[in-house]
């Protein structure tokens, strides 16, 4: 997909575009998340602890008009590469190089490491998503929910559906976030920071941990805290402690060494969500090392 100026296509000749005040220019490219060393809090002040949180961040397209999308027909500056982000790591790493001109920047647009094209309704997993097994974003952690501690893990990819546009990245400036920068020769670099404790505050992790006993017509096995209990016609006939097994107990399935957060779960889709429309990246500009 090659979104540039028109103009571009003059550029590798003339060395700017005549009569428009653009040259051509390049930058660097860095990635960074922030970090995570305290707990984050989660819906209903459940502490939750980041262990791991890759990305797959790219292609960047940022935009010379106010609105990305369908509309940015040209990109003022572009990143056709894709690179996994430890989003745990506050310090920036080099990811590449920023092609483009010179000029207002009013718009951003990019994908996680999978992309669709218009003459095609199948999506394209990019060298990044490929490194993280098909997904956008992986993290593992561990949530404390009335003193019981509960590993888990999710794997979210993140594409384009048959309700978003074919052949446009799926994450994209919000019309009412402020974004402007007139790049010039000068520029030195571009840091894209992400923070994945925004992406995660807001499942709710409560509903993962029951006080349940046996009841008639309820589950065959029940999680009363960390103790699980397994019923027969409403009546208990075996319990086991998970916490002893260094286990959690879930809901329906009893004791597991962690919470695998399921597609199609309210958590999964919060995450999902999250990561297309929830805590934006920032942009730092003019980053040195």
């Amino acid at each position: 997909m090659n979104r540039l100026l028109g103009c571009m296509l003059l550029v590798a000749t003339s060395g700017g575009c005549a009569g428009t005040g653009q040259d051509r220019t390049h930058l660097s490219l860095f990635v960074a998340g922030t970090d995570v060393s305290e707990p984050a809090v989660a819906v209903g002040d459940v502490a939750i602890t980041i262990e791991r949180a890759d990305l797959a961040f790219g292609p960047l397209y940022l935009c010379a008009g106010a609105t990305a999308g369908d509309l940015c027909d040209t990109a003022r500056l572009e990143w056709l590469e894709t690179v996994v982000v430890d989003t745990t790591a506050p310090e920036p790493a080099l990811a590449g190089e920023l092609f483009g001109t010179t000029g207002p920047v009013q718009s951003y647009m990019y994908d996680l490491g999978i992309s669709s094209q218009r003459t095609g309704t199948e999506p394209y997993v990019l060298d990044a998503a490929s490194d993280l097994e098909g997904a956008s974003f992986v993290v593992e952690g561990r949530a404390v929910v009335n003193g019981i501690r509960l590993p888990f893990e999710a794997s979210i990819p993140v594409q384009q559906t048959a309700d978003t546009e074919l052949g446009v990245p799926v994450v994209r400036k919000s019309t009412s976030e402020p974004f402007f920068r007139h790049v010039d020769m000068d520029e030195h670099g571009l840091a894209v920071r992400f923070d994945s404790a925004a992406w995660l505050r807001g499942i709710d992790f409560r509903s993962f941990v029951a006080t349940d006993t046996c009841t008639t017509g309820g589950p065959a096995i029940a999680c009363d805290g960390s103790v699980e209990r397994t019923c027969q016609g409403g009546s208990q006939v075996s319990s086991r402690d998970c916490d002893e097994l260094a286990q959690v107990c879930l809901p329906a399935q009893g004791c597991a060494e962690r919470l695998i957060i399921e597609r199609d779960s309210e958590a999964y889709r919060s995450l999902r969500n999250a990561l297309v429309s929830g805590g934006r990246p920032s942009f730092e500009w003019d980053y040195v090392p």
